[in-house]
């Protein structure tokens, strides 16, 4: 199975970042991040946030593959999940910018590729729970 975490900008929402591995430990997926660059951003600091994830990845045992584009967010979401395949979209709403842009062009209708959108209040990953 394969899920693509589209993430814009440096600022990353950990608790967002554990439920992600959560769930792609959870299903046996791989993790496609991918990092849509800013106007304005460097190659480099995208590449920076694509580490943190790699790096986590590794420590969680969870494959990851980052993945840097520049473009309209919702178009090149669907782009690459198409691209390669992907089986499950996690959209994390800490950065409003990602879920705005995704609901107003409807991008939902114009994929057939579930979309998962985890809420910045999402339960930290390692709350032990019976279910998990």
């Amino acid at each position: 199975m394969k899920i693509i975490v589209p993430i814009v900008g440096s600022k990353l929402n950990q608790r967002t970042v554990d439920y992600v591995f959560k769930i792609a430990k959870r299903l046996h997926a791989q993790l496609l991040i991918l990092h849509v660059l800013t106007e304005n951003e460097t190659e480099t600091a995208g590449e920076q946030s694509l580490n943190l994830f790699i790096e986590n990845g590794k420590e969680e045992k969870v494959p990851v593959n980052g993945i840097l584009r520049r473009g309209d967010i919702a178009p090149v979401i669907i782009e690459v999940a198409e691209e390669k395949s992907v089986d499950l979209i996690i959209l994390g709403a800490s950065h409003g910018e990602i879920v705005a842009e995704w609901m107003n062009v409807k991008a939902m209708e114009k994929t057939d590729i579930p979309v998962l959108i985890i809420p910045k209040w999402v339960m930290a990953a390692n709350r032990s729970s019976p279910n998990c």
